[in-house]
């Protein structure tokens, strides 16, 4: 039996609802918020993971920028990962030059070694990277998000007239063609929270055919970069993304094949 879309399964998005429910949701979101202030001590102690040769990006959500993302990089690099900024300042929207800043980056890092590199996103800066890595797959080893509204009617999130007073542009009316539920051609996870105050879960989450797995977690919204569960989901995911990156290359015929890449000189050294 073919799922119902999105839209219809999850009619009141939070903009929808009443101010008092909208109230009760932000309210909640905030006292989440200020719970999970407290495991940016822990991030060290997350496990180690086993893919830890690979380079990760960090992009932040809407008008955040790198300094927000820091407990979020410090918990990857515990984990062994390299962890970069994206250096572009504050997300105030997705635009053709952002996303050519955003390539430029890529290539910098890329250029001393040109293996893929993972992209995690936060909210806006998930979306963001969905419509890189479509733009540049053979640039991108995989694409985590957490909390990203790419599935669903995102002008119903609560943020949607923020993002257009920021942005300079309608939410509905992105000035990049884009299909932001369509998967992007590489490994694709999704982070997203039952608890999530801002997007609405669905729409995080979205539907088996626009990511290649999808992880819950607990926080709020704007505790992703920081949350101890939400960091502990980053590091699965990318394991995650490994498998079906591996599962693609014993079966090409399912479809395109992207390898999450390992450092030669560490295979040299374990073989």
């Amino acid at each position: 039996m073919m799922q119902a879309p999105l839209k219809t399964q999850f009619p009141k998005s939070l903009a929808q609802k009443s101010p008092a429910l909208r109230a009760i949701h932000l309210l909640r979101e905030l006292y989440l918020f200020i719970l999970s202030l407290y495991p940016t001590r822990r991030v060290r102690r997350l496990k180690r993971s086993k893919s830890s040769d690979l380079r990760v990006v960090v992009i932040p959500g809407l008008m955040a920028s790198d300094r927000s993302m820091r407990p979020m990089r410090l918990a990857l690099r515990a984990a062994g990962f390299r962890t970069y900024r994206w250096c572009l300042g504050r997300n105030t929207g997705a635009t053709p030059a952002l996303l050519d800043q955003f390539d430029a980056r890529v290539r910098r890092i890329q250029h001393a070694d040109p293996r893929p590199v993972i992209l995690v996103g936060w909210s806006l800066g998930g979306l963001i990277a969905r419509e890189y890595a479509k733009h540049a797959p053979e640039r991108v080893a995989a694409v985590v998000t957490l909390g990203s509204p790419f599935s669903g009617d995102i002008s119903a999130m609560v943020v949607a007239r923020l993002y257009e007073w920021v942005a300079g542009h309608a939410i509905s009316a992105l000035p990049i063609a884009c299909a932001l539920s369509e998967k992007p051609p590489v490994p694709t996870a999704a982070i997203w929270s039952h608890n999530d105050g801002v997007v609405a879960p669905l729409c995080a989450r979205g539907q088996a055919p626009e990511a290649d797995c999808q992880i819950e977690v607990s926080c709020a919204h704007l505790a992703y970069p920081w949350d101890a569960g939400a960091l502990s989901a980053v590091i699965e995911a990318i394991e995650r993304c490994r498998t079906v990156a591996e599962q693609s290359i014993t079966a090409p015929a399912v479809g395109q094949t992207h390898r999450l890449a390992v450092d030669p000189q560490r295979q040299a050294q374990a073989a």
